[in-house]
């Protein structure tokens, strides 16, 4: 067998591994957007990366905006996994900008993702959202 052949094996078996992986992780997504969907209003954000660490974040919100629950999922491959984020609980989505306390101590992915979540549901509050299917906030 030719080294390209086996090269090309090798190629298509890792890009298999890859798609299996990939969609792993979405079906983790969905499935933790429908446990918080379930219990009420979602807002998500999230901070891709490429270099550091993505991270995307899922907030349990009341009608005011008051943070009911949290997960997170940060990490650099298809290996990261959702984990609970409730050191915000109580807290107003709207309070959460780069200078509260408790974003200042996080990650700065992960306060990127906040700061996302944040200005989308300012978005979708004030009706600046352009398609409403398409809204990271759910259900309004």
């Amino acid at each position: 067998m030719s080294p390209i052949v086996k090269f090309g094996i090798v190629f298509a078996i890792a890009y298999l591994a890859q798609c299996l992986f990939a969609f792993k992780q979405i079906k983790a997504f969905n499935t933790a957007f429908q446990a918080f969907h379930k219990r009420g209003k979602v807002v998500t954000g999230r901070k891709s990366g490429r270099i550091n660490a993505g991270t995307v974040i899922l907030f349990l919100v009341d009608n005011n905006g008051v943070i009911l629950d949290g997960t997170m999922m940060q990490g650099f491959s298809v290996f990261a996994k959702f984990k609970p984020l409730t050191k915000f609980n109580g807290q107003h989505l709207m309070s959460l900008n780069k200078e509260h306390e408790l974003v200042k101590k996080e990650y700065h992915m992960t306060r990127k993702a906040i700061e996302n979540a944040r200005e989308l549901f300012i978005r979708h509050k004030t009706g600046a959202m352009q398609d409403e299917s398409m809204s990271p906030v759910s259900p309004f």
